[in-house]
């Protein structure tokens, strides 16, 4: 049996204190903690509007995300509200946006097949557009509530593909996430997720 490391929080601290990480957040999602991350964004980019809105836009697709499908639950005050991580880190290029949170197992593979499915158009905004309106009209599973149009949208909205990770927690769950590259100009500047 492998041993626990026990939680440092000076590491964690190092972690996120990095130069280049601009907002970092880990915890329940409720109204109000978007509505503070989302005067955070605003406040941090509103020297660049265009990538304020971009940065915005992919965030409300994302932590909704996390809001509706985390697997991670608090209970407080009556309620019980999602559990997830957002971060935002800095480059001479461009931004990355993060996010990741708990999934169960029984959905990564449907998760990971519909983000190769969006990847593989990334590079054709027409297609993917096609593809968005067809999402649409598709009747959706008792488990989704448009999560794969957000998915779409984040790409349409930053121009480049999903990078998809995830490890594998216990037989339940998994920690799954997903970053997207936005560009600081919004000419090719050659980066792209691999």
């Amino acid at each position: 049996m492998q041993e626990e490391k026990p939680f440092s929080l000076f590491d964690y601290y190092v972690l996120t204190n990095q130069q280049n990480v601009l907002i970092s957040y880990k915890g329940p999602i409720s109204d109000i903690i978007l509505a503070e991350i989302s005067r955070d964004i605003r406040n941090k980019f509103a020297s660049n509007p265009q990538v304020s809105r971009k940065l915005f836009s992919i965030y409300m697709e994302l932590a909704q995300n996390i809001l509706y499908y985390s697997a991670e639950k608090i209970s407080f005050a009556g309620r019980k509200d999602s559990v997830g991580i957002i971060i935002i880190t800095e480059y001479k290029n461009y931004y990355i946006f993060s996010c990741g949170n708990l999934v169960e197992n029984e959905y990564i593979d449907e998760l990971i097949e519909s983000c190769e499915i969006i990847n593989r158009m990334a590079s054709d905004r027409n297609k993917l557009r096609e593809y968005k309106r067809d999402q649409r009209s598709n009747p959706t599973n008792q488990r989704s509530k448009g999560a794969g149009i957000g998915l779409i949208q984040v790409v349409l909205t930053s121009g480049n593909p999903l990078k998809v990770e995830y490890k594998k927690i216990n037989d339940h769950f998994s920690f799954f996430s997903l970053s997207v590259v936005i560009n600081k100009t919004f000419e090719e500047v050659g980066v792209r997720n691999n």
